[in-house]
């Protein structure tokens, strides 16, 4: 798509047209490096990366997914690692004080 961005345009495939891509914001890109799936420094690295981690049935709901849990639970500063349902399963990188 010529007039709006990768995150955008990937978003609009997969919930518009149903065509599996993943769409990386700033919370996808954040939780999937700290959760230890992926070492990347950029969303399209992590697009990339996170293609090779998940099978294709999982790429368009996984936005909705992380930028829920990103807002909620796993917040950029101070993450509510308490309330976490996944946190044995986290690495926890870049994780500083956490509630």
């Amino acid at each position: 798509m010529a007039t709006c961005g990768r995150k955008t345009a990937n978003l609009v495939l997969g919930l518009g047209f149903k065509i599996p891509s993943i769409c990386v914001d700033t919370h996808v890109h954040r939780i999937s490096n700290r959760l230890g799936w992926i070492r990347t420094r950029t969303p399209e690295q992590s697009e990339e990366s996170l293609k090779i981690f998940f099978p294709k049935l999982y790429w368009i709901e996984l936005n909705t997914i992380l930028v829920t849990f990103g807002q909620n639970i796993c917040l950029p500063v101070s993450p509510k690692c308490s309330r976490c349902a996944v946190l044995k399963f986290c690495k926890r990188i870049k994780v500083g004080i956490s509630r």
